[in-house]
């Protein structure tokens, strides 16, 4: 890749980068180097760490009441591969990819690759200009999308915690009834209660199943 090709690369991320090589590293998928000095293997694992902590301090600044379990949820639906990859398919930059002929044509993999090449390149901003930058940098093309997470659907046993620690200051509690049925598909039977109020009972293939089918029919009578 050429200067003015990277300078213009540059104005599309609104990043000007001391040190080239780094960008020039960002961009290099592994299926061109297998050398982790040369590709973008490094960057990603620092970027996805960088990119963690911005978002995570966003949302606790963002939202001060939320309970933990809430901001998890929230962070995981802002940071997964699928919105790196539509990040970076936004921005589109894709002929400065350094991929391999054989991954250009496999399109089952593009959406990784993009998260990843999405995440090698808040690595490279990070390492090159410092965390003040690289949080700027992260927060501008997630704006939209922080915006809308206060609209995240919330699963049921999220939900019950939520309720459960704000009213009562203590987690919902979950015992395991009984497991029965052939070891590679058990049934369970799985109660919930908040305090010493009423017993509510699930059923399903797993724990987590029957635990969210408990939380679900607690919810219900809750808001009869």
């Amino acid at each position: 890749m050429d200067l003015k090709a990277f300078k213009k690369l540059e104005k599309i991320i609104g990043i000007n980068f001391n040190n080239i090589n780094l960008l020039l590293r960002a961009l290099t998928h592994k299926s061109t180097s297998q050398s982790s000095e040369a590709n973008n293997e490094r960057l990603e694992f620092i970027g996805d760490r960088v990119l963690n902590l911005v978002i995570a301090n966003e949302l606790s600044n963002l939202y001060p009441y939320d309970v933990e379990g809430v901001l998890d949820k929230k962070l995981a639906s802002l940071v997964n591969k699928n919105v790196c990859a539509k990040i970076i398919a936004d921005l589109n930059i894709e002929k400065y990819f350094i991929i391999s002929g054989s991954q250009k044509k496999n399109k089952a993999g593009h959406k990784k690759i993009y998260g990843d090449l999405c995440e090698s390149i808040i690595g490279a901003v990070f390492l090159d200009q410092g965390f003040k930058t690289a949080t700027k940098f992260v927060l501008k093309l997630w704006k939209k999308n922080i915006k809308n997470s206060g609209t995240i659907d919330l699963d049921a046993k999220t939900q019950l915690q939520e309720f459960s620690l704000q009213k009562y200051h203590k987690l919902p509690i979950y015992e395991t009834i009984s497991s029965v049925g052939p070891a590679h598909k058990p049934i369970f039977k799985v109660s919930v209660r908040l305090e010493d109020n009423k017993i509510y009972v699930g059923v399903g293939e797993s724990k987590k199943i029957a635990e969210q089918s408990a939380a679900e029919l607690l919810l219900k009578d809750l808001t009869k």
